[in-house]
């Protein structure tokens, strides 16, 4: 079999690992070629889009050289890793290749802005990828550079990054995939306002129905925004009615006003429900919320609705991933431990108790 320009037999067996077919190309034999974690490979090839090409290539030959760079006697793919692969199930035994030194850090660099430049880097792994450069100590302007986008377009990308992401959102990226960073960035910001339950959940799977999108998205924030304006104007307004009424009962203007008896909260009402449930020998659950209208049950039980919210959410996941969940719903309420609830799970899941476990374990427990 010959390469497409048909200037170079590609037949193993006669041909040297790397013949010299013009100066700055060379066709290179895929036995001399090692691929090392790029960021479409470290989340999956799809097999199905390689096998694609392979038919693409052996119609067609290699259109575009593959990036590679010299390490000892063999290579390392910097861009065309699908290429390559592609090249091999085609049967073709050398792909032509543009060769040039270059370090880990430049090396990454290269790839990242080879495969942004192209459209097949899902949301997910684009977002990834910026996060490493950030990490890395690069400025907003440097990456923006590196990767040939503006600022805005970083900014937002390395926004929808997995450690920045609030947790359901991250969970429903992760499940459901999507790849529209407006939406994602939406359902965050509904989720930090607060608000994820129950709305934000309910759109969540309208969006992975097709139901629904960035327009719905957007209009369900504004709404949030809204509501949340409004919370913070009645909290102000609550604290200044409190202040004026202590001031009047320290003058001794309002200390002849019969104090109206208490009205009823589901707050209170589950506060007073817990401490009969801490009793021996209390009586039985029916009859200790009988005195209760089925609104008001309703309204005590909707207290924990977003923890409910939050089960279901899971309800599809691994035990793992379902302690991992509770813990985070924990740890919000009341400051969890990492490493107890790393440990714990462990034991209910047969590993062993290591540091290096037990770390690892903790790490994942942190990031959800």
């Amino acid at each position: 079999m010959t390469d497409v320009l048909d200037t170079v037999s590609l037949d193993s067996s006669a041909a040297a690992a790397v013949s010299h077919a013009k100066p700055a190309l060379e066709f290179v034999s895929l036995n001399v070629i090692d691929f090392a974690p790029q960021v479409r490979s470290e989340s999956g090839l799809d097999e199905e889009s390689i096998q694609e090409l392979a038919e693409s290539v052996q119609a067609n030959g290699i259109l575009q050289p593959v990036l590679l760079r010299p390490n000892g006697g063999r290579f390392i793919v910097i861009a065309g890793e699908r290429r390559c692969r592609a090249a091999h199930l085609a049967g073709f035994s050398h792909v032509p290749a543009l060769i040039g030194e270059a370090d880990d850090g430049r090396a990454a660099a290269m790839q990242l802005i080879e495969n942004v430049q192209r459209v097949d880097l899902s949301l997910m792994e684009i977002a990834a990828a910026l996060r490493k450069l950030a990490d890395e100590g690069k400025t907003l302007t440097e990456i923006s550079q590196i990767v040939r986008k503006s600022k805005p377009w970083v900014s937002k990308h390395l926004a929808a990054s997995i450690e920045k992401l609030g947790y359901y959102t991250k969970w429903w990226m992760e499940r459901e995939g999507c790849e529209d960073l407006e939406t994602v960035l939406c359902m965050h910001q509904i989720e930090k306002a607060g608000k994820w339950h129950p709305r934000g959940m309910d759109l969540a799977g309208r969006i992975s129905e097709g139901l629904a999108g960035r327009a719905e998205a957007r209009e369900l924030l504004a709404a949030v925004k809204e509501e949340v304006a409004a919370e913070v104007a009645d909290k102000k307004a609550a604290k200044k009615k409190a202040a004026e009424q202590g001031a009047l009962e320290l003058d001794g203007s309002g200390g002849s006003q019969e104090k109206e008896a208490p009205a009823w909260t589901a707050s209170q009402a589950i506060r007073d429900l817990n401490e009969a449930l801490e009793e021996e020998g209390h009586a039985p659950i029916a009859e200790l919320i009988a005195g209760l209208t089925k609104v008001q049950q309703l309204e005590v039980a909707n207290i924990h609705k977003a923890d409910w919210s939050a089960g279901k959410l899971l309800s599809k996941a691994t035990e793992v991933q379902k302690l991992r969940g509770l813990h985070h719903l924990t740890d919000e309420n009341y400051g969890a431990d990492e490493w107890a609830t790393a440990a714990f799970i462990l034991g209910s899941s047969g590993r062993k108790l290591t540091l290096a476990e037990l770390a690892e374990e903790v790490r994942q427990v942190m990031l959800g």
